[in-house]
């Protein structure tokens, strides 16, 4: 398995747990968007049973996660927001290849990093929230779990059609690009 290149700064987590209530609309958000990304895999590679199989269940799970999360909003009264553009995410989108086989493992590999990242960030969310909110913490850190678990199977994916070597070679692509644009980030109550 491999690692992300840049850390999280830890003021992330402390500028999050301040700012509760605007970081669950944007997870919300991504909740829901994950699930669609899933979905869309499920769509546009019909004749790969197993990634069928993996995304569908992905997508059960985000969804899970999104309706999880609007709960949480509801009993503090917070409202879901207009959808808007994930930076990071499209930053990322920007780089890959648009059509084809390249394409496939581009997605693959972004949906792994894009999950380590999410259990990355929800473990520091999880550990900054044992202060204030224990409950809240231990709904984070079981989201950390769940991310790591997706981060694998997107991972394991890209390595059951790609020679693993053009796999490692493309996500040290990521990998580099992903850590410039985290380092480029503004720190924000967002996922990303």
């Amino acid at each position: 398995m491999f690692k992300l290149r840049q850390e999280t700064p830890a003021e992330w987590a402390t500028h999050v747990a301040e700012n509760l209530d605007a970081f669950l609309i944007d997870h919300a958000a991504c909740e829901r968007k994950a699930s669609a990304n899933a979905m869309h895999f499920v769509v546009r590679y019909p004749d790969k049973a197993d990634i069928v199989d993996a995304m569908i269940e992905v997508a059960r799970e985000e969804l899970e996660h999104f309706h999880q999360v609007f709960h949480l909003m509801q009993k503090r009264g917070v409202e879901l927001g207009p959808d808007e553009k994930d930076p990071y995410v499209n930053d990322l989108l920007k780089l890959g290849y648009k059509k084809g086989e390249g394409r496939m493992m581009d997605r693959l590999l972004l949906g792994s990093i894009i999950e380590y990242r999410g259990c990355e960030r929800f473990a520091m969310l999880s550990r900054e929230l044992l202060k204030t909110d224990p409950d809240l913490a231990q709904f984070y850190k079981e989201l950390a779990a769940s991310e790591a678990k997706h981060r694998n199977d997107f991972y394991e994916l890209a390595l059951n059609y790609f020679p693993a070597e053009d796999v490692q070679e493309r996500l040290d692509f990521w990998l580099d690009h992903e850590a410039r644009i985290v380092r480029e980030l503004p720190i924000r109550a967002a996922l990303h």
